[in-house]
């Protein structure tokens, strides 16, 4: 079961994700959070994966769909938290992504 929850500040958005991103919490991600960033035109998002047990190779590829989502329309896309090094390995965005240890706003 995945839990999502968001947060708009300053311009930008901030998602947490709690529990297991698989096969069957796609539909949470897909109608939570990507939905809303297409249907709002959000340009700048904060990803923070630190609270995930698990992880999947389908919310890896929802991970890439997002990020794409995000630069078709002059994006950013940033993500935080947990084992981030690991998770740009399987979402093979290495050079790509910009990666944060913590933020403050």
């Amino acid at each position: 079961m995945l839990k999502v929850l968001m947060e708009f500040r300053k311009g930008v958005l901030f998602v947490r994700l709690y529990g297991d991103f698989n096969d069957q919490s796609l539909d949470t991600f897909n109608k939570e959070v990507k939905e809303v960033i297409i249907s709002s035109g959000i340009k700048y998002v904060v990803l923070n994966v630190r609270n995930l047990d698990s992880i999947t190779n389908e919310g890896v590829t929802e991970i890439k769909r997002l990020r794409k989502i995000l630069k078709k329309t002059n994006g950013e896309f940033f993500l935080f938290g947990g084992e981030v090094k690991e998770l740009k390995k399987l979402v093979n965005l290495e050079n790509e992504l910009k990666v944060f240890e913590r933020v403050v706003i």
